[in-house]
Parts: C-alpha cells; sequence; structure tokens
C-alpha cells in the first residue's frame, strides 16, 4: 500500500514537475524577500516586536497560560483554514493568482520569523528556529507545495475546458481533488498535535 502511493506521488510529482519548480521558485523568494524585510524595520519596531515575543515567553513559562485543547483546535482551524482557502481558490479561475500570492506570503512569513529571530538573538535565534519552526514547516512546506500545484492544475483545467473547449471530466476531477484535501486535513491535525503538545516544551527549553 505504501509502495503504491508513493508511486502514485512519483508519477505526480513528475506530471507536473515545471510547476512544483515554479511554485517552489515562488515560495523560497517569499522566503528571501521575508528575511530582507527584518532588516528595512526600524528600531522601534524590532523593539516592539521583540517586547511581545518576550511577553509571549513569560506567560508560556507560567503554569496557568497554555490550555493544551484550546490550543489544539486553534492550531489545527488555522492550518485548515490556509490550506481549504486554496483548496477553494483552485475551484474558480480567478484564484489562480491568489493561490500564488497565499504561496508567496507563505515564505514571507517564515523568511521573516526565522530572519527576526536569528537578527535579534543571534545565534540563540538560530537553534531557537531550527528546533521551533523547521520541525512542523519539514511537512507544512511540502503539504503547501502539494496543495498548491493541485489547486493551480485544477484552475488550469477549468481554463482549458472554457478557453478551448476541452473535454475533462467534471465529477471525477473534483472527488479526487477533494479526497486529496480529506487526506491532507488528517496531516493538518497531526501537525496540530505536534505543535500543541511538544514546541512549547522545548520553546521553554531554548528560550
Amino acid at each position: 500500500m505504501r509502495f503504491k502511493i508513493g508511486q502514485v506521488m512519483n508519477q505526480h510529482v513528475q506530471d507536473h514537475s515545471s510547476l512544483y519548480l515554479f511554485v517552489v521558485i515562488l515560495f523560497v523568494m517569499g522566503v528571501i524577500f521575508g528575511t530582507l524585510t527584518v532588516q528595512s524595520l526600524g528600531y522601534n519596531q524590532q523593539a516592539d516586536l521583540f517586547y511581545y515575543f518576550e511577553q509571549f515567553m513569560n506567560q508560556l513559562r507560567s503554569d496557568h497560560f497554555f490550555d493544551s485543547q484550546h490550543a489544539l483546535g486553534q492550531n489545527f482551524f488555522n492550518h485548515l483554514k490556509y490550506m481549504g482557502f486554496i483548496w477553494i481558490l483552485g475551484l474558480s479561475i480567478i484564484g489562480l493568482p491568489i493561490i500564488l500570492v497565499l504561496l508567496f506570503l507563505k515564505g514571507v512569513f517564515i523568511g521573516f520569523t526565522v530572519g527576526f529571530f536569528i537578527h535579534q538573538m543571534g545565534l540563540k535565534g538560530l537553534l531557537f528556529s531550527v528546533v521551533t519552526i523547521v520541525p512542523q514547516n519539514l511537512i507544512l512546506v511540502p503539504a503547501l507545495l502539494f496543495i498548491s500545484v493541485l489547486s493551480i492544475s485544477f484552475s488550469l483545467k477549468l481554463i482549458a475546458h472554457l478557453v478551448a473547449q476541452q473535454r475533462i471530466r467534471q465529477r471525477p476531477s473534483f472527488i479526487k481533488y477533494t479526497s486529496v484535501m480529506l487526506a491532507l486535513s488528517i496531516v493538518l491535525f497531526l501537525v496540530a498535535l505536534f505543535e500543541t503538545y511538544f514546541s512549547p516544551t522545548v520553546m521553554k527549553m531554548v528560550g
């Protein structure tokens, strides 16, 4: 079963290799842009952001701050909302450019966050980023790229159908498209579990 899934995934990547290359480059550009944005912030802005971060860490260390069930729901809902929005955009032609914007902005957010910690805390900030930001994004980023490619591909099929009058099987494609999103939601829940029950402990240790 695992071998079959691996074959399907490999075939999918091969069939959409140029699209994957495009979204990866776009995402990396977002990360670079986000990192460079840190340098453009004024001293007061950086000081305010770091103050809020220290307040968060102080609250995290307190005994009455963390509600694990609420945090789990919030983390899962935030990931599902972001990925689900991209999935919905793939159902329309006008959603195509918005998908690209969201992908770029996600890269900006990650690049800015890592760049900010490194800029403010040096090597400690690098270590903090590696243990608290990188682990879940090793799953979230590939999932984001995957759903983005699927959504863009689905949107392009709609364009081809309307513009070139090509025959595509709408119902089977939609069912397959939806089933992938449902499977992805399971992955997002596992990531939310990791962020809720593992990340806070590591943040306390490193921060």
